[in-house]
């Protein structure tokens, strides 16, 4: 396993070094120079999506919640899907190179300024958390006691590759790594399932969209906080404005809305088989990886669920660099870009490292996005070329979500959330209302 896992970072190492020579300018670096096919870009979508949460979260809320669990990435194919339908040639056309960028074309530079300040901070706690996992991964896989140089080396990797070659290369990457993790866990539910003597009837039985422990009141919520990331992320976005075209961008949207969702019932299938055969004490997959799989399934699983926190990683690194040097610095130098992804990726390493408390905040600080961007984002694009927006009411929309989100996270208040998207909705909206010459003046 050792040396499997050595083999795959040296893979990714050498795609990252090979398109450091096609990388000839800010956009090429940052969007892939805004002409990739629909079959890169859904895949690459796919796995930016699928990381940590989509596998191993997934598979171990399925034993506390049943199939009802499925709903955490149903909404996100839902998101999609709405996206798609509203957003996606939409946000291509605008012409931006990041989410704060489409942010700025659509309201002002104030709003650039205020996005790209949440989703830089939060992206950044996002890659430690990847890393952190990677790190609890590889004690399983490896049998080591100790994981730090191994994870230093892959982590390193990862930055490597993405400093390197930038959106070319985590395109080309994330094609692969999602071929990786679709595989291991497609191979893993068949083999389990067949070898167990059951077949689909015996995962058809436990397919209930809602039961005592999960009914329609938290599907609600959880398509407003977690389906709204899917229909407004800067990740998402980053693919739409890679795409060489709006039709581009939302047919690979629709594909890759449904793909999610099938990949959705595949993970919950291994967490109900590991419910119904009494694997718990830890992390399911990675259980099942130790305990109940050959090695060949083990090894492709494996490295399936390493390929989805490192494309989690790197495309959560490509966004917080270029939007520091783009919406901070407002430049766009390639070179500088490649050393804020250096010091996120060194800053994110330590944090997992030192397994700090500051992950642990950084993720309470993710419940800001939602609330606070999401749907004023959305009403500002829908807004662009129509009419004009009082710029001061949607900040203040987008900052009173926003700190409800934080003060969530930080008060254990679960349904603050909720109260800031409400509030910030209303903001935003009601920033559409204003006269035209008023919101001209502002």
């Amino acid at each position: 396993m050792l040396i499997a896992l050595l083999a795959y970072a040296a893979v990714m190492l050498a795609v990252g070094l090979y398109h450091v020579r096609h990388v000839g300018s800010f956009r090429e670096f940052v969007i892939a120079g805004g002409r990739q096919g629909s079959g890169l870009v859904t895949l690459s979508l796919l796995a930016s999506m699928i990381g940590g949460s989509a596998t191993l979260g997934l598979a171990d809320l399925t034993l506390k919640l049943g199939f009802p669990a499925f709903w955490w990435l149903g909404v996100g194919s839902a998101g999609l899907l709405l996206q798609a339908w509203l957003l996606s040639a939409r946000v291509r056309n605008m012409g931006a190179c990041t989410l704060p960028d489409v942010a700025g074309i659509a309201v002002g530079p104030e709003a650039r300024a205020l996005t790209g300040l949440i989703i830089a901070v939060t992206w950044t706690g996002i890659v430690a958390a990847q890393f952190t996992a990677l790190s609890q991964i590889f004690s399983v896989l490896t049998g080591l006691d100790d994981t730090r140089a191994l994870l230093i080396a892959v982590s390193l990797v990862v930055v490597a590759y993405t400093a390197a070659g930038g959106q070319l290369s985590v395109l080309r990457t994330d094609a692969l790594q999602f071929a990786l993790v679709l595989g291991g866990v497609a191979a893993a539910c068949a083999w389990l399932y067949a070898a167990s003597g059951e077949g689909i009837g015996a995962w058809l039985a436990g397919v209930e969209p809602f039961n005592d422990r999960f009914g329609w009141s938290d599907l609600g919520s959880l398509f407003l906080l977690v389906g709204a990331t899917y229909f407004i992320g800067p990740d998402i976005f980053s693919r739409n404005l890679s795409a060489r075209d709006g039709a581009t961008a939302r047919r690979s949207t629709v594909i890759a809305a449904v793909v999610l969702f099938g990949f959705g019932l595949l993970v919950v299938a291994l967490g109900q088989w590991a419910a119904a055969h009494g694997v718990n004490g830890g992390n399911v997959l990675v259980l099942l990886i130790r305990d109940h799989l050959p090695a060949p399934v083990a090894l492709l699983l494996g490295l399936g669920l390493v390929s989805a926190l490192v494309s989690s990683a790197d495309t959560c690194l490509m966004s917080a660099a270029s939007i520091l040097e783009h919406d901070f610095l407002r430049r766009e130098s390639v070179g500088r870009t490649r050393v804020f992804v250096l010091l996120i990726g060194g800053v994110s390493l330590c944090v997992a490292l030192l397994k700090s408390d500051i992950i642990g905040l950084l993720l309470a600080a993710y419940s800001v996005y939602a609330p606070g961007v999401v749907v004023p984002l959305f009403v500002a694009v829908m807004a662009h070329g129509r009419r004009p927006l009082c710029r001061p009411l949607w900040l203040t929309g987008v900052a009173a979500g926003g700190l409800c989100g934080f003060a969530s996270g930080v008060a254990g208040l679960p349904g603050l959330p909720l109260v800031g998207m409400g509030v910030s909705a209303v903001l935003a909206v009601a920033a559409l209302a204003v006269p035209v010459r008023a919101a001209a003046r502002s």
